[in-house]
């Protein structure tokens, strides 16, 4: 049981608090390791994919990113970013462009060959997820949607604080 779950003090909202948490939980890890299978399927680290899908999204939603975006996000040094791209634009996976509003401005674009790529492995898992919702009320599935980005929310806000205050030191027993 966790102790946030334990200061509600409801029985009820602490057994389904603690079942939500061990399920986004057990989804993370499970997704994790699927996305590892396409890594490995296609020659790609976990920074690579991660690198791909943000871009992807900046893309999609009107914003493309340039480096210093790319790097804040996925919590990389300027000269790790640059030689992840770097490995990314010669494996034909994405390009740099130049914002045609301001030329000194490069954003990065994922090529159509990855999307097609990432598509291809990714939409039976869409399927299956789809099938899995089949029958529940769409009030249900709003609901459910929310609270997965409260969660998420809370892990990017724990991951933020994990950075600015480092790795956790452990205790020094003594005896005495």
């Amino acid at each position: 049981m966790t102790a946030m779950a334990e200061q509600h003090g409801v029985p009820e909202r602490v057994a389904a608090l603690d079942e939500l948490i061990r399920s986004l939980q057990a989804s993370s890890v499970e997704s994790d390791v699927f996305v590892d299978v396409f890594a490995r399927a296609h020659g790609l680290g976990r920074n690579d994919l991660n690198a791909i899908m943000w871009i992807a999204a900046g893309s999609q939603e009107g914003q493309p990113l340039t480096a210093g975006e790319l790097a804040a996000r996925l919590g990389l040094g300027a000269p790790a970013t640059t030689s992840l791209i770097d490995r990314l634009e010669a494996a034909d996976h994405l390009e740099r462009q130049r914002d045609p509003r301001d030329r000194r401005r490069v954003t990065l674009q994922v090529r159509p060959r990855a999307l097609q790529m990432a598509r291809e492995f990714f939409q039976p898992l869409g399927r299956r997820m789809e099938a899995a919702a089949d029958g529940l009320p769409t009030a249900d599935l709003v609901i459910a949607a929310a609270v997965i980005r409260r969660m998420t929310a809370a892990i990017v806000e724990s991951r933020e604080a994990a950075r600015r205050e480092g790795p956790v030191q452990p205790k020094r027993v003594t005896d005495g």
